[in-house]
């Protein structure tokens, strides 16, 4: 389990963002439909939890899996 914090550190949002990369991959996967709409609801929470630390997903190339979400930093 993990050591709970006031706030969440950067190397565990890296870790979820992980996750969501490789449950993408399921997209082109045969699933039921009930196991297609809980991997869904997982990656959803995973992505919101990342999110809502201020950070979005980097899909592109670069080495960074997280950056700083510009709409979620001009709000704060």
């Amino acid at each position: 389990m993990s050591n709970l914090s006031n706030t969440t550190e950067k190397k565990a949002l890296n870790v979820l963002a992980r996750c969501v990369v490789q449950l993408e991959k399921l997209h082109y996967l045969a699933m039921t439909a009930s196991d297609d709409f809980d991997a869904t609801m997982a990656k959803n929470l995973m992505t919101g939890i990342i999110q809502s630390n201020g950070y979005k997903i980097n899909y592109g190339s670069g080495k960074n899996l997280i950056i700083k979400d510009p709409v979620v930093s001009l709000s704060n």
